[in-house]
């Protein structure tokens, strides 16, 4: 139980020292708390505004030992497992922050370049906080809406977001890789990489697919205006009022009022859970659509999946009061 009504669903963190995972979460007054998995709060840390998303673990030392980084309205944190601040961070800014932290590792070295967006902008740093001179993007048309994703395809790195009606694909130096001249109407699902497509939906629900050449393809979900995407590379989940869509095969769920579907890759094993916040029942579906046995349990909020000790089996964690965290053990 925390001191305060936790303000975003909690998130798990590797804990470098002895392989298991620790809980990241934040509350109303903005304390950030790391738990442990046996749900020991380890330290609280006060922030002055809200988190942006995700909380990223990178690895500045290149020795194992991990840190948190994110980015707040203002300023661009990397704290390290004591809570304390690694310097030079936090770096503050003027102008507002208006996405999540974007961490790229290009290839997978831990030469991190952490990216901040603000409003038409994007500026780089480096792991020593310092601005990456090589990367020169110029101010997007209008504001970035989305929060920048890093994939590679093949031995191309792609620097992807969406502002208010076009699509950016960019090189490692903010250079435009790949041209789109179409316009569309978004969504506000996110990005993603499926089937090496950047795949995302418009406003009307429709696939919106593009390769690395350009090329656009539109297609039909068969879902409504307002729904929420969730993908994997090979695995497309969709959830538009009462129906849940996973890969072929579309399930019909009591009506209710869900979060948006998450996906978790674990033990060779795909999940998808979502909530139903009217009734606080947590469903656990595999990727063939079909109920993990046991579910539906109690929760109030998204759920999170991880291994987060060192026994046999995952655990699922969720919300039940305001100021609950709940673990389940899933066998």
């Amino acid at each position: 139980t925390l001191d305060n009504v936790i303000l975003s669903p909690i998130q798990t963190a590797k804990n470098h020292t002895n392989n298991t995972h620790d809980g990241v979460v934040q509350d109303i007054k903005n304390q950030l708390y790391l738990i442990s998995a046996s749900g020991r709060i380890l330290w609280k840390k006060q922030l002055p505004e809200p988190i942006l998303g995700r909380v990223e673990q990178i690895d500045i030392y290149q020795n194992g030992r991990l840190q948190l980084a994110f980015a707040t309205s203002h300023k661009l944190y990397v704290l390290d497992r004591n809570g304390n601040e690694v310097k030079p961070f936090p770096i503050s800014f003027k102008d507002n922050i208006t996405q999540p932290l974007s961490v790229f590792d290009y290839d997978n070295n831990k030469t991190y370049r952490l990216l901040i967006t603000q409003g038409k902008d994007l500026v780089m740093y480096d792991a020593r906080g310092k601005k990456v001179k090589g990367f020169n993007f110029k101010s997007a048309k209008n504001r970035i809406t989305s929060q920048p994703q890093h994939f590679r395809i093949g031995r191309k790195d792609y620097i992807v977001f969406k502002t208010t009606n076009r699509i950016s694909i960019l090189n490692r130096r903010g250079q435009i890789r790949v041209p789109v001249s179409t316009t569309f109407k978004w969504s506000n699902n996110p990005i993603f990489l499926y089937k090496n497509t950047f795949t995302t939906t418009n406003a009307t629900g429709q696939l919106i697919q593009i390769n690395t050449k350009g090329k656009v393809k539109v297609g039909a979900l068969d879902i409504a205006k307002d729904h929420d995407l969730e993908m994997s590379s090979k695995t497309l989940v969709a959830l538009s009022e009462n129906q849940l869509r996973i890969r072929q095969k579309t399930i019909t769920l009591d009506f209710g009022n869900y979060t948006a579907p998450k996906l978790f890759y674990l033990n060779d094993k795909i999940y998808i859970s979502l909530t139903d916040q009217q009734t606080s029942k947590v469903l656990l579906f595999d990727s063939q659509a079909k109920m993990i046995p046991n579910f539906p349990i109690y929760g109030t909020e998204a759920a999170e999946m991880q291994r987060l000790d060192n026994e046999k089996g995952l655990e699922l964690i969720t919300q039940g009061d305001p100021k609950t965290i709940l673990v389940y053990k899933i066998y």
